[in-house]
């Protein structure tokens, strides 16, 4: 879980050099479709295999605060066709650590 949650982070971060950090004459949009068709596959990966009954693990913490920077940046929706997935992350973002440790403002990625 932890290795997936930090290729989804590996992933949307090369989204966003090729949208919107990379000057636009260096940007390639058949590498930022590979990229999202990485995200849309582990997305689709998790709504099928998360295990919502597991104790806490790091993983999950990994892959909540990693969903949560993909929504911040407003890359590929992991929610749009995923109840699954959309459900586990709103009942961790719920979590006290998590509500404490809200993203704001521009960060370095």
């Amino acid at each position: 879980m932890q290795a997936l949650a930090q290729g989804l982070a590996d992933a949307g971060i090369a989204v966003r050099w090729e949208t919107v950090r990379r000057p636009e004459a260096l940007r390639y949009a058949p590498l930022r479709g590979g990229y999202i068709t990485k995200l849309i596959a582990g997305y689709d990966w998790l709504e099928q295999e998360l295990d919502v009954s597991d104790p806490v693990h790091v993983g999950h913490i990994a892959l909540a605060t990693c969903l949560d920077w993909l929504e911040f940046r407003e890359l590929p929706d992991f929610r749009d066709g995923r109840p699954r997935l959309s459900a586990w992350f709103d009942g961790f973002r719920d979590r006290p650590s998590m509500r404490a440790t809200p993203l704001s403002g521009e960060t370095h990625d």
